[in-house]
């Protein structure tokens, strides 16, 4: 199911789709997952992507119910392979914190990625594709 964008622009001039707003259709396939403590570096990070040229159209900052809704829309034959690695992502946002998802266009951007939510106190940063999780940073 694809689901249409409803743009939020924030105190620091982002937009941010909402919360419910992720396209379904290969989430969580291809994309680079991470977690925030706080919304300052997870916005900061956000920004980063954007600046580096990222569409905003592939930056999702989902909240703890958004991201189990997500994941429970993006269900398929292959998500049992990689549940138990996204079930991290369900504890930290249970717990407070922010996820933040990437779609990547090709695996060559994974690196760029994951250099640009480092100076940003990203954790958990993982690149979940159909067969495999690459752990990216603690």
């Amino acid at each position: 199911m694809n689901t249409t964008m409803t743009l939020n622009t924030t105190a620091e001039g982002l937009a941010l789709t909402s919360t419910r707003a992720l396209t379904t259709t290969s989430f969580p396939r291809k994309y680079v997952h991470s977690a925030f403590n706080n919304r300052q570096d997870a916005l900061q990070a956000v920004g980063a992507l954007r600046q580096a040229g990222f569409d905003g159209r592939d930056i999702y900052l989902l909240s703890y119910r958004d991201y189990e809704d997500a994941l429970g829309r993006g269900q398929g034959f292959f998500s049992s392979l990689t549940s138990t690695d996204l079930d991290v992502y369900l504890d930290a946002a249970r717990r407070g914190n922010l996820i933040l998802a990437i779609r990547l266009a090709n695996y060559g951007q994974v690196e760029q990625v994951r250099d640009l939510l480092a100076p940003h106190r990203a954790h958990l940063v993982r690149y979940v594709d159909a067969w495999t999780v690459a752990h990216l940073l603690p």
